[in-house]
């Protein structure tokens, strides 16, 4: 059985006094994470792209719901390099509800935002126990994701939804875990997260390594189930979707060193977090919240470095670095007694100083979305603009004959033309030099293949300073 401390009471006076700050951290966190959710909740209900992978998993949710294949030839030029199940989910659940699946997958990646900050807080329970150190460390979460992720909450996009149910069997393990249980049926549902979404490995590798290194009776046995269970779904997912699922699941990707450090600046948003949870775990690295956190931690990291490897890897690989920081945070907070800072100037001001760091980071910078949503008509003037081009492209569209490949895919979709080339697996063929940049014209004018260059409404400058130099 594996042993998680409980929180540690304090004298009635302290109590109550940390019961108020308490509530002015949670009620701060909480508004900075309703104001960063605003923007994306609100740009929801357009039907514009937010990301280009939206009509790309729009069109094979599509298919799904339809029972069409899912994947692709091996030598056309489209491809679908995700697993199916997210595609049936949300197709299904589109045509249920006689609903676009752009949107039914928007609702779902803002739903799943929400499970995986429940998912957070219920991790540092079990871990610590409180509720304090609990909720920080959801808020945060929430509020970061909200303000670093913009390109994926509220999106059609999988990987919240996949996170979720990743986070929902990290959960299930760890009070597996607690209660000294088999974790076999929390590693099966990490399975079957990778099936809806296969970049999610901190959680699983973590939790396989944590059963080796507390040496869990389970260790051997749940990892033979878990590692069969994959090979079990990859095998019925070659039966069921044919020869076309691993080509499509394996695509062509360039790899560089480049590639990672043109995203390292992205990790300056969950530094502060890392390093105040690093401050806490270096002085308590014997307990059980410690080594587990830095499995999360590290494995988190490390995943993400991996994938930025990857051509064309966006804010997505810092998924599962966002979710153990977030167990991290709420850890050290619940425990920040212990550290070197606060045995020199104090819990409660350990507490403050924590709290207003994460603050400053999640306010300062010149894109403020919300800021400007509220203060300025001309860049909520751009999101109805930019609906307006989209509907007009796609009358466009709708009016040219044959087979079209649109820049913009939602315009393509909108406007009933089937999926005929993927762009980004043409890049990365020319990239891996498995193609020429002749050689995929020639591709398209074989096929014959029309272009529409997608008209792009000019404006929406989300930074905050130029807007208000204009103004003044």
């Amino acid at each position: 059985m594996t042993t998680f401390a409980p929180a540690l009471p304090m004298p009635g006076s302290l109590a109550s006094k940390a019961e108020y700050r308490t509530l002015l951290y949670l009620a701060l966190l909480s508004f900075a994470a309703a104001w960063f959710l605003a923007w994306p909740i609100w740009r929801a209900q357009f039907l514009i792209e937010i990301w280009p992978t939206e009509a790309w998993n729009g069109y094979f949710q599509d298919a799904a719901a339809a029972g069409l294949p899912i994947y692709p030839p091996a030598d056309g030029l489209v491809g679908n390099n995700y697993p199916p199940l997210s595609f049936y989910a949300i197709g299904l659940l589109g045509k249920a509800l006689g609903i676009d699946n752009l949107f039914v997958g928007r609702a779902v990646s803002l739903i799943a935002l929400l499970a995986v900050t429940i998912e957070v807080f219920v991790s540092v329970r079990v871990l610590v126990g409180g509720r304090a150190g609990a909720a920080i460390g959801a808020l945060w979460y929430l509020a970061i994701m909200a303000r670093n992720q913009t390109t994926y909450v509220g999106a059609n996009d999988p990987q919240l939804a996949g996170e979720a149910i990743m986070g929902a069997a990290l959960v299930w393990f760890l009070l597996h875990c607690r209660a000294g249980q088999s974790p076999v049926r929390s590693l099966l549902l990490m399975v079957a997260a990778g099936f809806w979404k296969h970049s999610m490995i901190a959680v699983p590798v973590t939790a396989v390594a944590w059963l080796i290194i507390s040496r869990s009776r389970y260790a051997v046995r749940a990892t033979i189930i878990g590692a069969a269970a994959c090979v079990i779904g990859i095998a019925t997912c070659v039966v069921v979707f044919g020869p076309d699922f691993l080509p499509n699941l394996l695509a062509n990707r360039q790899y560089a060193w480049s590639n990672v450090i043109g995203n390292l600046g992205h990790l300056q948003w969950p530094a502060l977090a890392l390093l105040i949870w690093a401050g806490w775990a270096f002085n308590n690295r014997t307990s059980n919240a410690a080594k587990i956190t830095a499995l999360l931690i590290g494995f988190g990291l490390l995943s993400c470095i991996l994938q930025w490897f990857g051509h064309g890897v966006a804010g997505n690989a810092e998924f599962d670095l966002f979710l153990a920081l977030g167990i991290g945070a709420g850890v050290a907070f619940a425990r920040i007694e212990t550290t070197w800072i606060a045995k020199r100037i104090g819990a409660r001001r350990s507490r403050d100083l924590m709290i207003a760091a994460l603050l400053i980071r999640l306010i300062a910078s010149d894109r403020q979305e919300t800021a400007l949503l509220i203060m300025s008509g001309d860049f909520r003037s751009f999101i109805y603009a930019n609906q307006r081009t989209v509907l007009n492209d796609a009358a466009q569209v709708a009016a040219m004959s044959g087979d079209v490949a649109c820049a913009n895919k939602i315009v393509c979709r909108l406007a009933g033309k089937p999926f005929v080339v993927d762009e980004f697996k043409l890049e990365e063929l020319v990239a891996t030099g498995k193609a020429t940049a002749t050689d995929v014209a020639s591709m398209l004018d074989a096929r014959q293949i029309s272009s529409f260059a997608n008209n792009v409404p000019t404006g929406a400058d989300r930074s905050i300073s130029r807007w208000w130099r204009i103004n003044q």
